[in-house]
């Protein structure tokens, strides 16, 4: 089993009310962009081929789904 990754702190600074793409082992934020393609397309800029991308709400609260 991997080890966890905490990367609550990197989250908690990156830009909110837009997309973050994450490294693909989801253990960095390497990019951020008003949509997804524009995250996807900051990341490759990067060097990161395929990020994991996720929507930085307004404020981040506990969900359960």
């Amino acid at each position: 089993m991997p080890a966890t990754i905490d990367i609550s702190s990197q989250l908690l600074a990156a830009p909110r009310n837009c997309w973050l793409a994450l490294s693909a082992d989801q253990s960095n934020v390497v990019a951020h962009g008003a949509t997804m393609e524009e995250a996807a397309a900051a990341a490759q800029q990067k060097g990161v081929g395929d990020p994991v991308l996720l929507w930085a709400p307004e404020k981040w609260t506990p969900r359960v789904y």
